[in-house]
């Protein structure tokens, strides 16, 4: 027999009624007790059951993100690799498309730019490509204009080398669109062949698009012609100039490249559908059919004179440009906290404790905040920090790498700062330095009143911000480091200014950039004037301690002080 009781079934077994009443209340009891211990579902007797399950859940969780297989972690890596930013060739001061030129292909039906996707394998060796808009030129829509490889323009290229034009393209002229850093030490080209039974483009059923590492078929083989039937012959052999509106066509196969509004679904959201076809208006004479804007695109390089960066070897990354994407992305994650988080958590990584990443190590502590690096950009951040070539990196380093240290503009705030707060200049802030300053006032300290806690207790914890081994003494170098952390979410050196000055009461400062914290005191003279004066740098002279403002006064020239007020 069974009873459910308190959303629980048990199996209880009994003779005879009398029996069966008071072991359903007796085990109605036991459950009530018992029952907020374990979910609804959970039967008696498999109490650890759901624990070792979670558990397991939870070594599957770190295994996978220790190799990067999680779902967030695969995803991150493609879009990394996909949606890196990059520099297209500024526009050459002839106006003209030149090989080795860094290009984007822009469709005129979709506006879209001609990208790739290396998730959507089309076929063995072949990645699928689409239209699609873009905010900047990206790894994934830049193509470079190659030559092509062997002696496929012979004769041409030995006719335009005597004119001195064999680094230009021309119309009519083989040519490579090749994308050189999308897959690591790979050159993918743009692809076509004839229709087949595995090859044939998703929704129009054309002729398919692809990438492909193949270097030497015909299939990678392109020409320029014009957009106007009727000047093909005259333009043949002419330079082909830079963001004109022209025809591409597929040497082996005599069909157009061809991009339309058909919606094609993938990891970026809807985009639009490549194939090679060449559409024509059937309501025009056959001898003189014109172009669809479906088979229009454009070469679009930047404008004249815009930065270009050549694009580096994927051989060996930029790590000047990864450590950037690291440092930003802690900057967007943690906000002002960024690095004393980060801190907490590599310690966390650290699992010997001796303050050391390895590799693996480092890796996963970034892959919990969020930072995905793949193996070379994690490669290329240990040979950078690793100074001893031990294959670990210091934390401590690592840090400041990332961080930078203080241009010499803060720098020099900063130890303004540090000089208010060390009064007798030995270097080192301590327990005798904080009661100078603030030893007079520190009894109006709500704790201390209280008697809560000691106005030495009180200071010493004023003072662990900057101290950071906490033995009661701050040095400069821990102080500068705590401005080092908050100085890298501060963009302006004018605002990093009058922050310290107004923290600090440091008096000085031009523009908005002015002191305004400092008190201002009205000063009646013995002759009867009076003046509005700055008691400069008054970092711990209390707001109704007149014996010190007037002290201070005169510390700056002013001796003829007869009355202070603290309002007008």
């Amino acid at each position: 027999i069974f009873f459910r009781a308190v959303n629980v079934v048990v199996p209880f077994c009994c003779s005879d009624d009398q029996t069966i009443g008071r072991g359903y209340f007796g085990m109605a009891g036991y459950l009530t007790q018992q029952s907020n211990r374990f979910r609804p579902t959970t039967f008696v007797g498999n109490f650890n059951e759901e624990l070792a399950s979670e558990m397991d859940r939870m070594h599957d969780f770190l295994r996978k993100r220790a190799k990067g297989e999680l779902n967030s972690q695969r995803v991150g890596s493609k879009m990394r690799r996909h949606l890196q930013e990059c520099y297209v060739t500024p526009q050459h001061e002839d106006a003209c498309i030149h090989f080795g030129d860094y290009v984007m292909l822009q469709s005129a039906q979709t506006q879209g730019f001609l990208s790739c996707d290396l998730d959507d394998q089309v076929g063995p060796g072949r990645f699928g490509v689409t239209t699609a808009s873009s905010p900047a030129p990206l790894l994934r829509n830049v193509f470079q204009i190659a030559k092509p490889k062997g002696h496929v323009n012979k004769y041409d290229d030995k006719f335009y080398k005597d004119n001195g034009e064999d680094h230009l393209l021309h119309y009519n002229e083989k040519f490579c669109l090749v994308n050189c850093h999308i897959q690591e030490d790979v050159e993918l080209m743009l692809h076509t062949t004839l229709i087949g039974p595995n090859a044939f483009s998703k929704v129009s059923k054309k002729q398919e698009v692809s990438l492909t590492p193949q270097t030497a078929s015909h299939d990678v083989f392109w020409q320029i012609l014009s957009a106007d039937i009727r000047r093909r012959s005259a333009t043949q052999g002419t330079v082909v100039p830079a963001n004109a509106v022209l025809v591409i066509n597929h040497c082996a196969t005599n069909q157009l490249l061809s991009s339309d509004n058909k919606s094609v679904k993938n990891s970026f959201g809807v985009e639009n559908e490549v194939c090679c076809h060449r559409f024509t208006d059937k309501h025009t004479k056959h001898n003189n059919q014109e172009v669809e804007e479906c088979n229009l695109w454009a070469l679009v390089t930047a404008p004249t004179g815009a930065h270009f960066a050549e694009m580096y070897d994927s051989k060996f990354k930029d790590t000047n440009a990864t450590l950037q994407r690291v440092k930003n992305k802690l900057l967007q994650r943690a906000g002002n906290g960024g690095f004393r988080s980060l801190v907490r958590i590599l310690k966390i990584m650290d699992d010997d404790g001796n303050r050391k990443l390895t590799k693996s190590e480092l890796v996963g502590g970034l892959n919990t905040y969020g930072i995905f690096l793949d193996d070379q950009e994690a490669t290329a951040v240990m040979r950078a920090f690793d100074r001893d070539g031990s294959e670990t990196v210091s934390i401590t380093e690592f840090l400041r790498e990332l961080r930078g240290d203080l241009n010499p503009r803060r720098k020099e705030l900063v130890l303004m700062a540090f000089g208010c707060l060390d009064k007798n200049r030995d270097g080192t802030v301590n327990m005798a330095d904080m009661m100078l300053i603030y030893g007079r006032h520190i009894g109006e300290h709500p704790d201390v009143k209280s008697g809560a806690k000691s106005p030495e207790k009180v200071l010493l914890e004023f003072s662990s911000m900057w101290d950071k081994n906490q033995d009661g003494t701050v040095t400069e170098e821990e102080f500068l480091d705590y401005y080092a952390d908050m100085s890298v979410n501060i963009d302006s050196d004018d605002y990093f200014e009058l922050m310290i000055r107004n923290a600090w009461h440091l008096s000085g400062g031009e523009g908005w950039t002015e002191n305004t914290t400092c008190r201002r005191v009205l000063v009646t003279h013995y002759d009867g004037s009076q003046t509005v004066e700055e008691i400069e740098n008054d970092l711990g002279i209390g707001p109704n301690d007149l014996q010190a403002m007037r002290e201070a006064l005169m510390a700056q020239g002013i001796l003829d002080i007869k009355r202070i007020d603290l309002t007008g």
